[in-house]
């Protein structure tokens, strides 16, 4: 009986191990292992897809940062990689709310978008000059093949110009004697020469030092040009040469301004011309709206340090194969062009000879750079270092009074740049003197910022 008692109070306090199982159920922890991080993503996934959920509550179902992070990427903040950004072969890395391009060697960029072999900083971009970057490309600035396409599509001569300027019509010529500064001494100029050229032919232009001399000269020992040899060179109404610069903008001597006046407008100044004599088709007047002159010039200490002034046009001028702007460079740029080369061109239209006559044409002369000690030994009167000389010394061979303001041109790969602007000398190619010229390299900053023309500082 007491064996039976017992096995039957054993019975009642050990049940089966199937009996127990239901009795207390055990919910096992999904906290570990491959398995259980699957199953709380799978409900990490449903959860932020039902409710808003956050980058910390991803962190402590993974207990890693890593893999947190690439949970939220892909499923959460979406595949920046898709559709794909990086080019050129480049390999996409997805992150959050961004990307990371992996690049194949020659590429750069946040997308692999740029060749490096095509940048300012490779091979100065393939340019002869200067190379700028332009919406990530690099942009050739004073190659002569890109100057078209950096302002300008070209037109034809026989294109319809009539909004833009004002046609050569009128060639008519005045009969008195006021264009000379020194009336008694125009006789030099014959009256049938009179007949043949514009009254704008006979206005003063190049002074000299010596107050006695004639004023009406201009290349001396030159060649004829040929037409639209130097498409940049400005013929101005009653006073001066030039230099085209852009579509709106001249460039010239300060000094000839004195004869048109602070205020007085209503001038115009010619392009296209050759023979002042014909009309050959690409002559075009425009009209001066604005003139100003460098705010260091001061003729009460100085008619010719300083000496440059720039011209604003009323209208842009119709460019072409004959009327086209010459390049400018920075200024040390300027100054080793002008200084290496073995010699520059300087052009205008006027006297064969010192008081000889008129030449209708377009003259040009090659004058080389002179040592600055050797100009300013040449010299009683002073030159600063604003100026330069050039010339030959016993040559009959310079630029003339007539010639003021006119452009002296340096010719570096391809391209001619604007390194001066004639402004005086001591009569015309006489013994031992040079021509003074206006050194345009002090100017780039003044000009730039006048006329809004980049010069740019790139490389070359």
């Amino acid at each position: 009986m007491s064996s039976l008692s017992s096995v039957t109070f054993l019975e009642a306090v050990f049940v089966s191990q199937q009996t127990a199982d239901t009795v207390l159920r055990r919910l096992r922890r999904y906290n570990s292992g491959h398995l259980e991080e699957m199953v709380q993503k799978d409900n990490l996934e449903r959860e932020c897809k039902e409710e808003t959920c956050t980058l910390e509550e991803a962190r402590e179902v993974f207990e890693d940062n890593g893999k947190a992070m690439a949970f939220w990427a892909v499923n959460i903040d979406g595949d920046q990689c898709k559709p794909p950004p990086c080019q050129n072969g480049g390999v996409c890395e997805d992150g959050i709310s961004a990307y990371v391009c992996y690049c194949k060697p020659n590429f750069s960029g946040k997308n692999c978008e740029i060749e490096v072999s095509k940048q300012c900083s490779v091979n100065n971009g393939g340019c002869s000059h200067f190379c700028v970057m332009k919406a990530m490309i690099p942009v050739c600035r004073c190659d002569i093949s890109q100057l078209y396409e950096d302002y300008y599509e070209i037109p034809t001569e026989d294109s319809d110009s009539s909004n833009i300027s004002v046609a050569v019509k009128n060639r008519s010529v005045r009969s008195d004697s006021s264009s000379s500064v020194n009336p008694a001494e125009a006789s030099s100029v014959t009256e049938g020469e009179k007949k043949l050229l514009p009254s704008w032919a006979f206005f003063p232009t190049l002074p000299t030092i010596t107050a006695q001399d004639n004023t009406d000269q201009r290349i001396v020992g030159g060649d004829d040009a040929i037409p639209g040899e130097i498409p940049w060179q400005v013929l101005a109404e009653a006073f001066c040469g030039g230099s085209l610069l852009s579509e709106l903008w001249v460039a010239t001597a300060a000094h000839c301004l004195e004869q048109v006046g602070t205020a007085e407008l209503g001038f115009f100044i010619r392009l296209g011309e050759y023979d002042v004599n014909q009309d050959e088709g690409p002559e075009r007047d425009h009209e001066v709206a604005e003139l100003l002159r460098h705010p260091m010039y001061n003729t009460k200490k100085s008619q010719y340090n300083h000496d440059i002034a720039l011209l604003k046009l009323a209208s842009p001028v119709e460019l072409s194969n004959q009327r086209r702007p010459i390049c400018l460079g920075p200024k040390d740029f300027t100054e080793t062009i002008l200084r290496d080369s073995s010699s520059s061109l300087v052009s205008g239209w006027g006297k064969l000879n010192f008081d000889g006559r008129v030449s209708p044409k377009l003259k040009k002369l090659e004058v080389p750079y002179v040592d600055r000690t050797a100009c300013k030994q040449s010299s009683q009167e002073q030159i600063t270092r604003y100026m330069f000389c050039s010339g030959f010394r016993n040559e009959r061979k310079d630029a003339c009074q007539g010639d003021s303001g006119g452009p002296h041109a340096t010719y570096y790969k391809g391209t001619w740049f604007l390194t001066g602007i004639i402004s005086w000398g001591e009569e015309c190619a006489l013994d031992g003197k040079y021509g003074v010229y206006t050194r345009v390299s002090r100017y780039h900053k003044w000009i730039s910022e006048t006329t809004g023309i980049p010069i740019n500082n790139g490389q070359m």
